[in-house]
């Protein structure tokens, strides 16, 4: 299949390629160039995009999913029957992919249902985006928050024998909580869930599993143990200091932001903004976004993800250009850098030869304003057409 369009953002440049064309074989890209320099070969269906901008399937890096924000209660959702359970997941992926985030990292769920979804994606019993799945999140008994965390250890041999049980049941990475809530007094926030050789355990036994660890981290000594031990990507990392950002930066530690969860109409916060709290509330939204213009500032690498906003990522990126992010970093961390921190920058993200075949099309041109992806009416994911052309 032949796709043309009039610009192109491949997930990893600072301009567009303008007039492109791209040459699918399969679920992967064979080339892409300009549409001058290719022909319609014999056999060979051609799709047209017309004044559209072409760009990598969406990353979501941080989501869930059977749990979603704005329908209230998420520990009620958590232990739904197993077949609601499944129909709300299924129904979140579909929304997922129409969204255009064709790759999603799972970050936690029940009873090993996320590894079961991912099969039956790839049986093609369900659509939805290719999901990298955690399995069973792993929190201490003492962690005050994680309702995604149904691994219950402390002590670094349960926590290793937890990422056995996981890496056994075929997870794609593994999923610690090293703090809990964000609500509450600063220092009950940044009160760690783990001990530093909890930690230690935990990375090293990820790693030595040939799997990333992330870790649900708000800041504090929880960040600086998680800095050191080696874990891979930091979720949230909400309050963070300068001198963490730094240190995150200097030796390549991921941060997942996650803003939507907090600003999006229909986040966990809305809700909670309109009760007693809400002025406590706002400040700490206003303490978060303040942290996040400061990882923007000290050049961390940085991912985005929904957080069960389902649906939000085109959301997440312009909560970010508005804290101060140029709209092709934003548009990076969703593509070309969320392939990089999965490790597959040449698979995942990117528009160039060899990569899946996971495309998006939007009206309009994304530099010019990220708003164009609210809308996405052009959709391939592993070189099938998911929603028809644009019209």
């Amino acid at each position: 299949m032949l796709i043309t369009a009039r610009r192109l953002f491949d997930g990893a440049s600072e301009e567009l390629l303008r007039d492109a064309a791209v040459r699918i074989r399969g679920d992967r890209i064979q080339w892409i160039g300009p549409a001058s320099a290719s022909a319609v070969e014999p056999g060979e269906g051609r799709v047209d995009l017309g004044d559209a901008t072409l760009l990598p399937g969406l990353i979501d890096m941080h989501n869930h999913l059977r749990i979603i924000h704005g329908q209230g209660n998420l520990h009620r959702q958590m232990a739904d029957p197993e077949v609601p359970y499944i129909l709300h997941a299924t129904r979140h992926l579909e929304m997922n992919l129409r969204s255009g985030v064709t790759t999603m990292k799972s970050n936690g769920d029940r009873d090993f249902y996320d590894v079961q979804m991912r099969e039956a994606l790839r049986a093609g019993l369900a659509r939805g985006p290719r999901l990298l799945v955690a399995g069973k999140a792993i929190k201490s008994t003492r962690c005050t928050g994680g309702i995604v965390g149904t691994a219950l250890c402390d002590g670094p041999d349960t926590i290793r024998a937890a990422i056995r049980d996981n890496v056994q049941a075929g997870v794609d990475f593994i999923k610690i909580f090293a703090t809990g809530t964000l609500l509450g007094p600063r220092e009950e926030v940044l009160a760690p869930a783990y001990a530093g050789d909890e930690i230690r355990a935990a990375a090293d036994a990820a790693h030595a599993a040939g799997r990333l660890i992330a870790a649900h981290c708000h800041g504090g000594s929880a960040a600086d143990a998680c800095i050191e031990a080696g874990v891979d990507i930091l979720e949230h990392g909400s309050l963070l200091r300068r001198d963490q950002l730094e240190t995150m930066a200097e030796r390549g530690t991921w941060l997942c932001i996650t803003l939507g969860v907090l600003l999006h109409p229909q986040g966990d916060m809305a809700e909670r903004l309109k009760g007693p709290d809400a002025d406590q509330i706002r400040r700490r939204i206003d303490e978060v976004q303040a942290a996040m213009a400061e990882a923007l500032r000290t050049g961390v690498r940085y991912v985005l993800g929904t957080d069960a906003v389902h649906g939000g990522l085109p959301f997440e990126l312009q909560a970010l250009e508005r804290l101060g992010a140029r709209r092709v970093e934003a548009l990076r961390a969703a593509t070309g850098r969320a392939g990089a921190a999965l490790r597959q920058p040449d698979d995942l993200g990117v528009i160039r030869a060899g990569a899946y075949a996971d495309l998006i099309a939007v009206p309009g041109n994304p530099l010019e304003s990220l708003a164009c992806l609210d809308r996405v009416p052009w959709i391939m994911q592993a070189g099938a057409v998911v929603s028809p052309p644009i019209g």
